[in-house]
């Protein structure tokens, strides 16, 4: 009889604990998604220019880098066409 008396009891939750703690996590993943965001800025936000010559090479770097992935997709975009619509001789 001493095996049953020694099984833990649940944890008594009331409703205010409850909101309680929903309220603090809420909270957490608040600044959680603040956290992020500063960080997602930090890394993905173009340089500062300190001159005018610098800010004109910033501009064509982001049109070249822009081109480029543009024809890249259209290589691919060929490719795949090109697979999917040859007749396929056995």
């Amino acid at each position: 009889m001493n095996e049953q008396n020694n099984i833990p009891q649940p944890p008594y939750y009331s409703v205010e604990s409850i909101a309680q703690r929903r309220a603090e996590k809420k909270e957490e993943i608040l600044r959680s998604k603040a956290r992020i965001q500063n960080l997602t800025q930090e890394l993905f936000a173009p340089q500062k220019s300190k001159n005018q010559m610098d800010n004109m090479m910033q501009h064509i770097n982001a049109g070249i880098a822009a081109y480029d992935g543009l024809m890249t997709g259209l290589k691919i975009l060929r490719r795949v066409r090109g697979f999917f619509s040859r007749n396929k001789k056995y």
